[in-house]
């Protein structure tokens, strides 16, 4: 399957995408009389897209993927080898963009950036390529090499992988970089939502790595309130998202790029 199919598919058995297929088939039934079917149709659309756009849905379905790799405190986590960064992280500099820009998923390159300049590592892979279909701009992995640099990390201290396509990629071409530079002890960044995947395609890959996740939806404490019922665009984006990774890491199982 090619990377552009499995990206339609993903996004056509979400929520969002089944409700409006829904709706669609509704609007087919009624007008061909079948109004029973339709309005079955109807409501099941509209069920959904209301659970999947509530806080309380989004949250439960996302928490469960961020933590299950336990957050280190930045002072209590030993030094590393290497720093992983994983792309996914910027918007490329095209018109009218001067520069580069950060995305939700941004903390990454800042959190890489962190635990270089406390000393957790000497190195950081920066590793993402470009798309097949992005036929403009460089690969991802320069934007980001640009804003470590950026953030204080010397560009003699960041090493820039630009041929991967996706997480099976990121993991065995930054491979090839580490084993070259004698980096036994990886410490991994990325979002996390993303982590529970690319923790064991990493270590499927036979990269040794440490979770340093970041980038987190859910926080830890509050009391929840009628508002976490009432549809929100950025539950419904969360709950697309954490659907997203489960769906993902099942079809990384299947391929074998995950083994337990």
């Amino acid at each position: 399957m090619s990377l552009f199919l499995g990206k339609l598919l993903t996004r056509l058995v979400l929520p969002l995408s089944l409700s409006l297929l829904a709706m669609a088939v509704a609007l087919g039934a009624f007008a061909s009389g079948r109004r029973r079917a339709g309005t079955v149709c109807l409501a099941t659309a509209l069920a959904v897209l209301w659970l999947a756009s509530t806080r309380i849905v989004a949250d439960r379905l996302a928490v469960g993927l961020e933590r299950e790799h336990p957050v280190p405190a930045l002072a209590s986590l030993a030094p590393a080898d290497a720093i992983l960064l994983l792309g996914g992280a910027t918007k490329p500099a095209l018109p009218p963009r001067e520069f580069p820009e950060l995305v939700d998923a941004g903390d990454r390159v800042v959190h890489a950036a962190r635990l270089f300049r406390a000393g957790k590592a000497p190195l950081i892979v920066a590793s993402a390529g470009r798309l097949p279909w992005q036929t403009q701009g460089p690969p991802e992995a320069e934007a980001l090499a640009g804003l470590l640099v950026e953030f204080g990390v010397p560009p003699a201290a960041i090493l820039r992988e630009e041929r991967s396509t996706n997480t099976w990629e990121n993991c065995v071409r930054s491979k090839e970089l580490l084993d070259a530079r004698g980096a036994r002890d990886v410490l991994l960044v990325t979002s996390a939502l993303h982590m529970p995947r690319a923790f064991a395609t990493c270590r499927t890959a036979g990269l040794a790595v440490r979770a340093a996740p970041t980038d987190f939806w859910v926080a830890d404490g509050g009391p929840r309130s009628a508002l976490d019922l009432v549809p929100d665009p950025e539950a419904l984006l969360l709950t697309q998202l954490a659907l997203r990774e489960r769906l993902a890491f099942f079809v990384y199982e299947r391929r074998g790029w995950i083994r337990r």
